[in-house]
């Protein structure tokens, strides 16, 4: 796989996390691939947004899990960012999938303890449903919920984030799963680390790095991928950096 510049949560140091007008900012920088973040909404839809309450990103207040989709619909997902984005709205996935299909890979990450046990089925449901199984892929904190994945989809293309070195546990279960790539935090790579993963046919994707410094360090480490809230700085950077 050539290197893969990941915009997180959208191109969300251009415009607001996890929108439309995030994604559609992404593509146009050039990213190879767009993160974004899945929770459940009251009445069971598929619902993009990060955090586990709606203050920080909307003008709504409370658990994003005791709305309906029509109450999360009405939201304004834009102002908190800036003026011009006002009226942007919390997006379903099956909106983002039908708008970066074809044209990037969508990294859907499973946010909410909340959901687990039940927002896996639906997830597949609808990766199936929408034939988009090569264009999506996903990972969790929760590893539980990539077993559940794992098991009930035996195509599902998986990354398994890691919030400590990733060889206390991520690489083996990556490889347990047949996974896609680990994915840790910056401060975790080093050589040893790419070599492993590597040995093991693992791809290393890096969260979230927005100094081209550290960029740099990471692609001269041979990482596969890197998260950045700039993905035009990765883009930048991976087209002087290459060969």
């Amino acid at each position: 796989m050539s290197f893969l510049a990941i915009a997180h949560r959208g191109a969300s140091g251009r415009a607001p996390e996890n929108t439309h007008a995030a994604f559609a900012a992404a593509l146009a920088l050039g990213a190879g691939a767009i993160e974004l973040d899945c929770q459940l909404s009251a009445d069971g839809e598929l619902v993009v947004i990060h955090d586990e309450t709606l203050d920080r990103t909307t003008d709504g207040r409370g658990p994003v899990g005791d709305r309906t989709w029509q109450e999360l619909a009405r939201l304004d997902a834009g102002s908190w960012f800036a003026a011009a984005y006002a009226g942007e709205r919390i997006p379903r996935l099956a909106e983002v999938i039908e708008q970066v299909r074809r044209r990037a890979l969508l990294n859907v990450e499973i946010k909410s303890a909340r959901d687990l046990g039940r927002i896996e089925a639906k997830l597949i449901a609808l990766v199936l449903d929408m034939d988009a199984t090569r264009e999506v892929v996903f990972s969790s904190f929760h590893w539980e919920a990539l077993r559940r994945l794992r098991a009930a989809a035996p195509w599902a293309r998986l990354g398994v984030l890691c919030d400590d070195d990733p060889r206390r546990g991520g690489l083996g279960l990556a490889v347990e799963l047949r996974g896609e790539a680990v994915i840790p935090g910056r401060r975790w790579i080093d050589g040893h680390v790419v070599a492993e993963a590597h040995a093991r046919g693992l791809g290393v994707w890096v969260w979230t790095v927005n100094e081209p410094g550290e960029m740099r360090r990471l692609l001269a480490l041979g990482v596969d991928a890197i998260f950045s809230d700039w993905p035009e700085r990765l883009v930048d950077l991976a087209r002087f950096s290459a060969p």
